[in-house]
């Protein structure tokens, strides 16, 4: 990690996946991912784009077996990266909040990135497939990137009917709280306690 650019590398190789990314928090939302899982790629390419980050991500794994492995994996990777990319997270908001709309599709998401990783997942609404891709197991992304990045990450479906629409907003919203939270806003660290 460097200060100046807030950029980290992080990989990971198991039996089950290999998975690279590079992170460059103060970025320009460009994309880099190479993925066996095209709707999912399209989602982490939503979640770049409106972090502000920059992301360069290869992933392979047992797809044949579920999908499950790769999705989990790629959200400890990138949440290991963002975490190393903001290194000591002094002068950072911390907090964000976004809500996202895609057509009759709303989605809001609050984070926190205070190194208090937690989940809450309210998208009851998020249930099938997108082509061959289970959509439930976004959970699985959100929960491996919130462990990694130590972020709590609350998303909600507030209302939509569209699976893609529901999951897009839920990325989009992701991101743009994400963005907020990473603003650096003055000296020191962001908590009451002295540290984080």
């Amino acid at each position: 990690m460097t200060p100046e650019t807030r950029t980290a590398t992080v990989r990971r190789d198991t039996r089950e996946t290999q998975i690279s990314a590079r992170v460059t928090i103060d970025g320009t939302g460009t994309a880099a991912i190479t993925l066996p899982l095209p709707f999912f790629k399209h989602m982490i390419e939503a979640f770049t784009k409106y972090s502000g980050m920059d992301v360069v991500l290869e992933g392979a794994g047992d797809i044949e077996v579920d999908a499950h492995h790769l999705v989990e994996d790629v959200g400890l990777v990138l949440g290991a990266a963002v975490s190393e990319a903001l290194g000591d997270r002094n002068g950072i908001r911390r907090f964000g909040e976004a809500h996202a709309p895609l057509d009759e599709s709303l989605v809001r998401c609050v984070v926190d990135y205070g190194r208090r990783p937690h989940v809450v997942y309210a998208m009851e609404a998020l249930h099938g497939r997108i082509n061959d891709f289970d959509v439930e197991v976004i959970a699985e992304f959100i929960k491996g990137y919130a462990q990694a990045a130590g972020a709590t990450i609350h998303v909600d479906c507030i209302r939509g009917d569209n699976l893609h629409h529901i999951a897009e907003a839920a990325f989009k919203a992701l991101g743009l709280a994400t963005r907020e939270a990473f603003r650096v806003i003055g000296g020191g660290v962001p908590s009451t306690k002295g540290t984080l």
